[in-house]
């Protein structure tokens, strides 16, 4: 048994019971690669032994075919829609998959890139702003226009060819920014809003993705990116495509599967990855919508950030669990029409007890007598199993809740009237 007990832990709760990671000793002057035994070391990652620069590119480069390797879901020649954000770890994607089409026969990576553009920055950005942004991330698209490229927004079914010759200026897109803006202008709560965005961003990847005839999409997630996805998705309701958020696939539409390949990765790796890469690469900063508003995905990324700099190994350990939960297989073929995760609604004794208790406080006041609460009670056992089941009424709202999963509801209840 354990013999910690609660008065160990004293004024300051567990929290030293949780001993910081210990900092790995400074890479000595003169020292070799532990690798080759031939080249300097220029670099000594936490629990790794020192590396040249070449052995470190090799060993980043490794991890992302290893991963298409290991999982074998990419076939062979298959078109490969790659998510482009400009972002750090986007663009060290982006470099190995050019560097893996660059090999000789053997070792040659064997897909057909296509870049996709996702475009958001309408959200927030005033004109002025999201133009000067676009040429931003075009500049940094410049560095792999060996591939085609497209440019589309958020929640469209529509795409446009990015040209490099001239000012790329997109057009016709208008009234698929409009009715997006009109929908998050609807909810009250940022962590619905940004909910919502995370969600049409996925169907847009898939949309475009069909139209283009891929298969699969390319998505440039790293480990602390997926543990703050499995920890918000927690807080959001999203248990049951939980495995599949953070999972290397996920294939929840069999017509376009999202594959994750460089989830391995670490953010450290990625900075000396962008260091000691030859040419130079250009990447942009990664800015989250509302990121500076109060949300569940906010103070969850503000909490996996500063876990990641006291305590890295908990944070990989955090993004390591997610690769133990089962993925939920629907029986009778019914799946979320949002999200397109199995419904988990039905029998939920969670959502049940969730639901009394928001009827309780509604109905019960301190009034009422012993009869009139058992009465009471009854009837919200009923009316609470009805709205689980979205069955309260026969308004259009209430048959649309029977074909969404718990977390999408959420998103949908919080939509001002």
């Amino acid at each position: 048994m354990c013999s910690i007990v609660e008065d160990d832990f004293g004024d300051d709760g567990g929290a030293h019971g949780m001993k910081e990671d210990t900092p790995q000793p400074e890479l000595a002057a003169n020292e070799l690669c532990r690798k080759c035994n031939t080249e300097m070391a220029v670099l000594k990652l936490n629990l790794k032994e020192p590396q040249c620069r070449g052995c470190f590119l090799n060993y980043v480069r490794h991890k992302f075919r290893a991963s298409l390797g290991s999982t074998k879901i990419v076939r062979l020649g298959s078109r490969v829609l790659v998510i482009f954000t400009g972002a750090a770890e986007n663009v060290t994607l982006l470099d190995m998959i050019r560097f893996g089409l660059e090999q000789d026969s053997f070792k040659q990576l064997r897909i057909v890139p296509i870049l996709l553009y996702v475009d958001d920055d309408f959200v927030e950005k005033t004109d002025e702003l999201r133009i000067h942004q676009l040429t931003k991330r075009i500049n940094v698209l410049k560095q792999f226009s060996s591939f085609p490229s497209y440019y589309t927004v958020c929640g469209s079914s529509k795409y446009a060819e990015i040209t490099f010759d001239d000012l790329f200026s997109p057009s016709g897109f208008e009234q698929d920014e409009t009715r997006l803006l009109q929908v998050l202008e609807a909810l009250r709560s940022v962590s619905s809003k940004q909910d919502l965005l995370e969600q049409v961003h996925k169907q847009t990847y898939r949309t475009i993705a069909k139209a283009l005839n891929c298969n699969y999409v390319f998505l440039s997630d790293i480990g602390i990116d997926l543990a703050k996805t499995l920890l918000s998705n927690v807080a959001l309701g999203r248990g049951c495509s939980l495995a599949q958020d953070v999972a290397f696939c996920d294939d929840r539409d069999d017509a376009t599967k999202l594959i994750r390949p460089i989830r391995d990765l670490n953010p450290d790796e990625v900075s000396n990855y962008l260091q000691f890469a030859e040419p130079q690469l250009l990447y942009l900063s990664h800015v989250k919508h509302f990121e500076d508003k109060p949300s569940l995905q906010n103070l969850t990324s503000k909490f996996i950030d500063n876990l990641q700099q006291s305590f890295p190994s908990t944070v990989s350990t955090v993004f390591r669990t997610g690769d133990k939960l089962d993925v939920l297989k629907s029986t009778q073929g019914e799946c979320c029409r949002f999200c397109g995760a199995v419904l988990d609604y039905k029998g939920s004794k969670t959502l049940f007890a969730t639901e009394y208790s928001r009827l309780v406080s509604l109905r019960i006041n301190a009034a009422c007598n012993h009869e009139d609460i058992l009465q009471k009670s009854k009837q919200m056992e009923l009316d609470a199993e009805r709205a689980v089941n979205g069955e309260e009424n026969e308004e259009q709202h209430s048959v649309l809740l029977q074909h969404l999963c718990h977390g999408c509801r959420n998103i949908f209840e919080d939509i001002n009237e």
